[in-house]
């Protein structure tokens, strides 16, 4: 997934629906935004609002961070599983583990950016 993917797009996927369905995107916003701005609140991430599809991941990237950083992959993990929890939430047995997931995922972009290790620079064939 390039880093100049619309971001909404992105989730409209990563919740079961085809990139170009709008009709739950009022309710998709509102939970892409909150994941967007707890991420920004832990110094994550630019400060960004997402309005519609226009709004490309490279654009969520603070100015320090740089295309390609091995971290921000987990970035958008962090905001699928944090939508679709809220969008559509999984049964019981599997919201604890997304939870955790997520917790996990916070806590590990929160020290990388913390640390500065988003400066590292990975080339698209290593990955």
């Amino acid at each position: 997934m390039a880093a100049e993917t619309s971001v909404l797009k992105s989730i409209r996927k990563a919740v079961g629906l085809d990139s170009e369905d709008s009709s739950f995107d009022e309710e998709l916003l509102m939970h892409a935004n909150t994941a967007l701005f707890i991420l920004n609140q832990n110094g994550v991430g630019g400060d960004v609002e997402l309005f519609d599809e226009t709004l490309t991941w490279d654009d969520f990237k603070a100015t320090m961070n740089n295309v390609g950083s091995v971290h921000f992959m987990a970035i958008r993990s962090f905001v699928f599983i944090k939508v679709k929890m809220l969008f559509d939430p999984p049964p019981p047995s599997s919201a604890k583990y997304m939870a955790e997931a997520a917790d996990e995922y916070l806590w590990r972009l929160r020290e990388a950016y913390d640390v500065g290790l988003v400066g590292l620079i990975v080339e698209e064939d290593e990955l």
